[in-house]
């Protein structure tokens, strides 16, 4: 009987879905400082092309854009990891109902995202893009609750190990219990609502050449309807909404009356959609203007607030300078995962709240590691500048001060020597003081690793600390210590 077993086609797009979702959690798991890892993301992909220019940004950004003037948004049922997982929270979900065309919601809001990060304002798009949001998924709820669970039977994985800051961890559980409520609730209704790339991908779908449709012989029985998870058919008026089919070709299994066909139609739209679309128009542009009034006012405020600060957080490698740097960060936490030295971590109000959950470095945890550029190579989305490891260890991201108050030695005579001995570019040297020795930074070299800040054994403030650079830049280019190359089972006994 027709309806029960599935199409190739689908049997193909399941497969490939399945394939797309363990290589990409995978990867981020095993393997977060691969470069590949999110090349095939369109969102992240456009947001790396506009900061700065990549043959393969340009590529992926190209290929699913004409993918998706062929056939529709199957980008959002195959290669997106977000709406892979979302199938699977949708399963023993049975019935779904017809749900609009949503125009008056999801372009808006992407004009609003637009104009939000024109203005500098990032953290709203953060919390939308789909690939940033899968990653923090991943990252926080995935691998913690597993962590949890290979603890409890004293087992290994062998996964990359992060140390999550409560805010991410807390804001990771929230995304991924609300987008549980809402594919529980209406199925696809995130990717045809709020989502960036849905929307924009809903755009070009509009002129796909192979389209969905239904034909004369259609009984309105609502078969179709019923398994439709994107709420895109209304059997009762015999239409489908097009732009925000996601290709998951679950309704072409289920018609048993020949009335669903995938081929090429050109559907003339009725004349009362015109008015509609410039009413929507209209709207789209008043919140691109919100949108972009709004991002410059947080802008402003966050200027203000940085300049306030005595103590400045340090950022990442790559990011040269605030501005730039939260003005693409997604605060997606691929740096993060792919971090050798533990250091990086999402910020909760290191930067302000429009910087929140973007990464920051976290010293307490560990130091940037000297042969070490990851976190550049993987930046899906241009925030941090991809320089060489050689170019890496000259440039400043930081500069250290020393307050001899807090300081062991100075305090109580003893001999200690931790910052100088695990500096790497010999940025500290120890000069006499009473029957003892003290730092002193050598302010040309010192590049603000945070190794000295990570080994300093000073409670319960550090007598050595990092101040992050306004504007990252390249010294004097350093001679590699003896304590670059240490063995971190010989570390300082502190």
């Amino acid at each position: 009987m027709k309806g029960k077993l599935p199409s190739w086609r689908r049997i193909l797009r399941i497969v490939g879905a399945g394939i797309v979702l363990i290589a990409l959690t995978g990867g981020i798991w095993f393997f977060p400082g691969h470069e590949a890892i999110f090349v095939s993301q369109f969102g992240s992909s456009l947001l790396a092309l506009i900061s700065s220019f990549s043959l393969g940004a340009l590529a992926a950004v190209l290929l699913i854009a004409v993918l998706t003037l062929l056939v529709g948004r199957i980008y959002c049922s195959i290669l997106c990891p977000l709406g892979i997982l979302q199938d699977l929270l949708m399963v023993f979900k049975r019935r779904f109902a017809f749900q609009g065309t949503y125009r008056r919601i999801k372009y808006p809001v992407l004009a609003l995202l637009i104009g939000l990060a024109c203005g500098g304002l990032m953290l709203p798009l953060a919390y939308l893009m789909p690939s940033a949001n899968f990653v923090s998924i991943v990252n926080n709820v995935f691998r913690e609750v597993c962590a949890k669970v290979f603890y409890l039977f004293d087992l290994s994985i062998g996964a990359v190990t992060i140390h999550p800051t409560l805010g991410g961890f807390i804001s990771a559980w929230i995304v991924f219990l609300l987008l549980a409520a809402a594919v529980r609730w209406r199925g696809r209704v995130y990717c045809n609502t709020l989502c960036p790339v849905g929307a924009l991908l809903s755009l070009l779908s509009r002129f796909s050449y192979w389209k969905i449709t239904i034909a004369d012989s259609c009984v309105s029985c609502g078969a179709c309807e019923r398994v439709c998870k994107s709420g895109c058919i209304d059997s009762k008026n015999r239409r489908v909404v097009n732009e925000n089919c996601v290709m998951c070709l679950n309704c072409l299994d289920q018609c048993r009356f020949s009335a669903l066909k995938f081929t090429h139609r050109t559907v003339k739209p009725p004349e009362e959609a015109h008015s509609a679309s410039r009413r929507d128009f209209l709207i789209a542009g008043g919140a691109l203007v919100a949108g972009v009034a709004a991002g410059k006012a947080a802008h402003a405020l966050g200027g203000k607030r940085s300049e306030n600060n005595s103590y400045a957080p340090a950022m990442p490698p790559g990011a040269l300078s605030y501005d730039r740097f939260s003005s693409r960060c997604v605060s997606c936490g691929l740096c993060i995962a792919a971090c050798k030295g533990h250091v990086l971590a999402h910020a909760t109000d290191q930067y302000g709240l429009r910087g929140f959950l973007q990464p920051y470095m976290r010293f307490s945890n560990g130091a940037c590691e000297f042969n070490c550029n990851e976190c550049m190579k993987v930046c899906p989305c241009g925030a941090l500048d991809k320089l060489t490891l050689e170019e890496k260890k000259h440039w400043r991201v930081g500069l250290a001060r020393y307050t001899q108050t807090y300081c062991i030695s100075y305090l109580e005579g003893t001999d200690c020597g931790a910052c100088a001995e695990h500096c790497p570019v010999g940025a500290l040297e120890m000069v006499p003081y009473k029957e003892t020795t003290l730092p002193k930074v050598n302010e040309s070299l010192c590049i603000g690793c945070g190794a000295c800040e990570n080994i300093c054994p000073a409670r319960p403030v550090k007598a050595i600390r990092i101040h992050g650079a306004a504007k990252q830049h390249f010294v004097e280019k350093p001679a590699a210590t003896q304590s670059a190359v240490l063995d971190s089972e010989e570390d300082f006994p502190f």
